[in-house]
């Protein structure tokens, strides 16, 4: 990841958000953002909303049987996609 273009550094800034970069590539997406100011801007609203998202829908804890279906479901999906 050196010398991306603009629209390969938005689709890596979720991810890079989100920590799930290697560093050499977050370093890359950090300095192309640093000086780009449309590259700046969407990672700062991307940023601003994940902020709002978490305040106001972190309170909000899903309920007990929801969360237990979705952890069976992901138990499935799992196993069946090991035995492809």
């Amino acid at each position: 990841m050196s010398d991306l273009p603009c629209d390969e550094v938005k689709r890596s800034l979720n991810a890079f958000l989100d920590g799930e970069v290697e560093a050499a590539d977050a370093d890359v997406i950090r300095a192309h953002v640093a000086a780009c100011e449309p590259c700046m801007d969407d990672l700062e609203v991307r940023a601003a909303l994940r902020r709002i998202l978490q305040r106001c829908c972190c309170a909000v804890r899903a309920p007990e049987t929801l969360r237990a279906r979705v952890v069976t479901q992901i138990t499935v999906s799992r196993s069946w996609y090991w035995q492809i």
